[in-house]
């Protein structure tokens, strides 16, 4: 009867140090969950910082993509920057717009992905006429001979 107590008292204190472990028992969990904390608003501050755009004219893009795809690939992937050219697609449902450069026959430009969650850049969309001059500015998420370039907007003008 005795080992019995025993037994039950044994597994009750362990029950008891599991729970302390799982739900923090201590002001050192707290402090280093204060500095994680921290860190992580830090590092949002630091993404927030203003955008350098590279300036460019979308007909020098494509230049350079007809002349050396691998060397545009390099020169504008992951990039943040200010494309001006004339509006060529309007999509149906505000998704994208393309910029095509001034040539009239030009088919290929950057493929500008709308971000629908901004309304800023929604009502911008909905004003466009197609032929119009646009600068447009954001990443180069993408680059390649069949689709030229995409582009992750952060904002028209």
């Amino acid at each position: 009867m005795m080992f019995k107590f025993l037994k039950i008292g044994c597994l009750g204190f362990i029950g008891l140090a599991v729970l302390v472990a799982l739900f923090g028992g201590g002001g050192g969990n707290n402090q280093s969950s204060n500095r994680s904390s921290n860190s992580s608003s830090n590092t949002q501050v630091e993404q927030q910082a203003p955008k350098n755009y590279m300036e460019v004219d979308v007909a020098v893009m494509m230049s350079d993509l007809e002349n050396n795809a691998a060397s545009a690939q390099k020169k504008y992937k992951g990039k943040d920057v200010k494309v001006t050219g004339r509006l060529g697609t309007i999509d149906s449902d505000g998704d994208y717009i393309s910029i095509l450069p001034n040539d009239q026959f030009a088919v290929l430009g950057v493929h500008c992905t709308v971000n629908k969650k901004d309304k800023a850049q929604e009502d911008f969309v909905m004003n466009l006429k197609k032929n119009q001059q646009v600068t447009a500015y954001g990443t180069i998420t993408d680059v390649g001979e069949l689709m030229a370039y995409t582009m992750k907007v952060d904002k028209f003008e």
